[in-house]
């Protein structure tokens, strides 16, 4: 199950986006142990979520999330039409092989007027153009199954624009933090000053993340 560190940039970053949100009803894609929803239940978010691994969700349920099983890849997302204020679907849509049909139903679940936020490792990182300018494959991108999963690389424009296919229109595009030094010698824990590069520069930063609305 993913395990969060609060310490990361993205979560900070994502969870300033959230506080600047009246709390409502939240989806959590991949609740894992239910850590995250637990964090926003008590700021008064009611909050349902999703996840693949059956032992995730009984630890998620009892957090007190309202979590179902989902294979994201196969079925669904269990919940009706117009039903959430929020999704947080982070480094969800790199896992998946039919992302027109993961978006799609996000906008089904989510009411109009509502916001999804999504993070995703960024194709187009100021390392992996450096890596693939000196002939090196990109980072976080699977030629095969065996890796990290990620079967999906995305540029922050390609997912702008998909997510405005599906009638998700931008709020606000940020990065978590820029890898001018590559990540395995240095990253955002050991040095969080290095967030602010990911704000200054988030066409270059490690992750993208995106705030947008249905219209």
């Amino acid at each position: 199950a993913f395990v969060y560190d609060f310490r990361e940039s993205r979560l900070k970053k994502v969870s300033h986006m959230i506080s600047n949100l009246s709390p409502g009803k939240m989806l959590d894609i991949g609740c894992s142990h239910g850590i995250w929803g637990k964090r926003w239940m008590e700021k008064g978010w009611q909050v349902s979520g999703i996840d693949i691994d059956h032992e995730s969700l009984k630890n998620s349920i009892a957090a007190g999330v309202d979590a179902k099983y989902c294979d994201l890849n196969k079925e669904i997302i269990p919940f009706a039409n117009d039903n959430f204020d929020l999704i947080f679907a982070g480094e969800v849509i790199e896992h998946l092989v039919d992302t027109d049909r993961f978006i799609s139903e996000l906008a089904r679940v989510l009411k109009p007027g509502g916001h999804l936020i999504l993070t995703t490792p960024n194709l187009a990182s100021f390392e992996n153009r450096l890596r693939l300018l000196l002939g090196i494959y990109p980072i976080w991108v699977d030629y095969s199954l065996r890796g990290v999963g990620h079967v999906r690389a995305y540029t922050p424009r390609v997912l702008i624009r998909q997510l405005n296919e599906h009638g998700l229109s931008l709020v606000k595009h940020t990065g978590n933090w820029v890898p001018f030094i590559p990540q395995k010698f240095i990253d955002d824990v050991k040095l969080p000053i290095l967030s602010i590069t990911g704000t200054l520069f988030p066409s270059l930063a490690m992750d993208i993340i995106v705030l947008v609305q249905k219209s």
